[in-house]
């Protein structure tokens, strides 16, 4: 098969003396190339003292992924860590969202900011 992943992105702004303006892919489709597809979901407790690896028991090679910070306080980052240190990539404020495609190889890492949040996610084989 081919197209089994469908993903759609919008963002808009309308503030003050910045130009409005807004992007909309529509409806975006790829394949996902692994012969036995598994996915990871669900929600992730990330705490704040030190960072720590993503739940990715099963997946072959890392795909797509969505995340959502179910907080409503504090933000939560994402990241790898090299050398047992953490270099964030991405931050998830509260109740936002992240959506891309993973790099291969890696183990995703996140830490939370100030107290513990609820990681919800989904990440796909590619």
């Amino acid at each position: 098969m081919s197209d089994e992943i469908t993903v759609a992105a919008q963002i808009q702004l309308a503030n003050g003396d910045l130009d409005s303006f807004q992007i909309s892919t529509g409806s975006l489709q790829f394949d996902q190339d692994t012969a036995a597809p598994v996915r990871v979901a669900g929600t992730q407790i990330i705490g704040n003292a030190a960072h720590e690896a993503l739940t990715i028991t099963d997946l072959t090679t890392l795909g797509w992924c969505y995340f959502r910070n179910r907080d409503a306080t504090n933000f939560v980052q994402l990241g790898v860590d090299v050398a047992a240190t953490f270099y964030p990539l991405v931050r998830i404020k509260p109740g936002e969202i992240a959506l891309f495609r993973m790099s291969q190889g890696i183990t995703p890492y996140a830490q939370a900011d100030t107290a513990a949040v609820i990681l919800e996610r989904v990440i796909l084989d590619d």
